[in-house]
């Protein structure tokens, strides 16, 4: 589950990449979310899982001041990003009934709370991994044709963002599973790139053009990662942030190749790790209060 400060973290992240100058401010007609807790909107609400947050106190300091679906007590980075593009006031998930047109040509949201890249990782908790996600975006497709037409449609998706913030539940997942033993971390690291590119790859075939990955947080100074490694001290785990940051540094190096691959697209790195270790070492800076 998303840790309050990376919600922050990803919001000026993301507007660091995405510029909101009137004058270099790129025109998304939508912006499509697909990911983990990070940015679920409220999906887990109209699934079979225990990965929920529709009772308090989530959701205090959101508009109506009632829980939504969102792990966090306010808005998070969708719905941020949004309004900063003008896009609309919210990101809606789009297994929420009663969506308008309006929802559904701007963009919605395909995040699942407790999900991964790796389908195993969603089994537990029985979330979406990023394949059934990646399948809900076909069903969408449809449902814009029905709205706009093939042309239009395409003309949506082709200027449209993608926004992908997944793999931290993979990573503390594996540290806890049988996995480890059979696969060292940088085999595991490599095979849960293979599945983010195989899926940057089969959005681009159905249409999209411009992607932003979000590198992994340290989710070693996670609480419940440091809760579950016993240090007293209740310190960072350092040997998963730095496999974090190792990951990270494949994720880069990887994506400019991958936009080569991919002709026309363009494919943008999120240092989400570095904004969130900035907060965290200098929190009073940010107006962030420890209890």
């Amino acid at each position: 589950m998303a840790h309050p400060i990376l919600l922050l973290v990803l919001l000026l992240s993301s507007t660091a990449t995405i510029s909101t100058s009137k004058r270099t401010q790129p025109k998304f007609l939508a912006i499509f979310y697909f990911g983990d807790s990070v940015i679920d909107t409220g999906n887990n609400n109209y699934i079979p899982t225990l990965a929920v947050a529709n009772h308090a106190p989530y959701g205090r300091n959101f508009p109506g001041k009632r829980p939504t679906g969102r792990f966090s007590n306010g808005r998070l980075v969708p719905d941020l990003l949004n309004e900063k593009l003008q896009l609309k006031e919210f990101s809606p998930p789009f297994l929420k009934t009663g969506l308008s047109n309006n929802d559904i040509m701007t963009g919605v949201n395909f995040a699942s709370a407790g999900s991964g890249f790796e389908d195993q990782t969603s089994r537990l908790s029985n979330t979406m991994p990023m394949l059934t996600q990646v399948n809900l975006f076909k069903e969408y497709l449809l449902r814009l044709r029905n709205i706009v037409g093939d042309k239009e449609a395409s003309r949506i998706i082709e200027n449209s963002l993608i926004f992908i913030s997944s793999g931290t539940n993979d990573f503390t997942r594996y540290y806890r599973s049988l996995k480890r033993k059979k696969m060292g971390i940088g085999e595991y690291q490599d095979s849960v790139l293979r599945t983010a590119q195989a899926s940057v790859k089969e959005l681009f075939n159905l249409g999209g053009r411009r992607f932003c990955l979000a590198g992994l947080p340290p989710f070693g100074c996670t609480p419940i990662q440091i809760t579950l490694s016993g240090d007293p001290d209740r310190a960072c785990v350092a040997e998963q942030n730095r496999d974090a940051q190792a990951y990270n540094s494949k994720l880069e190096k990887l994506l400019p190749a991958l936009q080569g691959s991919l002709h026309g697209s363009k494919i943008v790195y999120l240092d989400a790790y570095e904004a969130f270790m900035e907060v965290l070492d200098n929190p009073a800076k940010y107006g962030m209060v420890f209890r």
